[in-house]
């Protein structure tokens, strides 16, 4: 079973998309929890940690597994620096292995994003 803890603040739209998908989202084998803080990432019982978040600058579901991505990569928003940053520790520490950061653009369509996130786990 895959949990793909959701991001997000349902009180601003632009930043409320994954937590809203999360609600929706009934993927077998795959549960998503809502998560309010970062701290929440840092409490997860599992080496793999999948992410679902709005970011900036993309057009379309972005996938990112390059953790150095976060910091370089203009296609994650500042919002997601914090978040970046804990998980670039995490796996210095060895607390997490791998890490799939989902990444929704802001403003994005809520049946193509679930959409989206269906045919990711669906081809992985």
């Amino acid at each position: 079973m895959k949990t793909v803890l959701c991001f997000g603040n349902e009180y601003v739209k632009e930043d409320a998309l994954a937590k809203e998908l999360a609600d929706e989202l009934k993927i077998k084998g795959v549960t998503f929890l809502k998560c309010d803080s970062f701290d929440q990432v840092l409490d997860y019982p599992n080496n793999d940690l999948f992410i679902l978040d709005v970011a900036k600058g993309i057009k379309k579901l972005t996938v990112v597994q390059d953790i150095d991505k976060l910091n370089t990569n203009n296609i994650i928003s500042l919002h997601d620096f914090d978040l970046g940053y804990f998980l670039k520790l995490m796996k210095e520490t060895g607390k997490i292995t791998t890490i799939t950061l989902l990444a929704l653009p802001i403003g994005y369509n809520k049946k193509k994003a679930k959409e989206e996130i269906e045919e990711y786990f669906a081809s992985s």
